[in-house]
């Protein structure tokens, strides 16, 4: 399962989430503003609190809304 972490506000975030309902990706929204644990696990993952953040099973991760990256996580 694919998680998405962002923010309400966030513009970038919305793209990215448009984009994976575009291609039909199922994934999980972890909101870093309303959920502490999410917010916690970002700082984790990737040292900073950015978003968006798309993470695949593997670990592997993209920042931001960068279509070819997402395309290369995702294998599509």
């Amino acid at each position: 399962m694919i998680q998405v972490f962002s923010f309400d506000a966030c513009p970038w975030c919305t793209k990215a989430k448009k984009y994976l309902d575009k291609k039909g990706v199922a994934y999980t929204v972890r909101d870093i503003e309303k959920e502490p644990a999410a917010y916690d696990d970002l700082v984790k993952l990737t040292g900073e609190a950015a978003c968006p953040v798309i993470l695949a099973d593997s670990g592997e991760y993209v920042r931001g809304f960068d279509q070819p990256a997402i395309d290369r996580l995702l294998g599509i």
